[in-house]
């Protein structure tokens, strides 16, 4: 029960820090909440490490896929078409990084004891 109130203390303070440089609006979290449940569901469904392991991936993934696969399009493409396509590919590639998890390891990757 602590920790709940501590990570809703959390979540409010942050929506107090980032209501004056974003607009408030009911639904302004619903982009990271589906990158939430990417990260839990790479890491293994109730494990704190597999979580901590797997945002580094997708962060990684995400952040690098960004500008190399915008470099690599500006090598085929003219480079205003690569800075359009580029960002979604890069956001398409943390999905691909969760199918090949799941693929390999359907727990995730660091399974809690007894879910596999």
């Amino acid at each position: 029960m602590i920790v709940f109130g501590f990570g809703a203390m959390l979540a409010g303070f942050a929506g107090a820090l980032a209501a004056p440089i974003y607009s408030a609006e009911p639904g302004m979290g619903d982009d990271l909440l589906i990158v939430a449940f990417v990260v839990i569901i790479i890491g293994g469904v109730g494990s704190i490490r597999g979580a901590f392991i797997a945002a580094l991936m997708v962060g990684l993934t995400d952040t690098l896929g960004r500008s190399m696969i915008t470099d690599g399009l500006k090598l085929a493409l003219d480079p205003s078409s690569a800075n359009q396509i580029g960002p979604a590919l890069a956001s398409m590639s943390i999905y691909l990084l969760m199918a090949m998890v799941l693929f390999f390891r359907p727990a995730g990757l660091f399974p809690v004891k007894g879910a596999a």
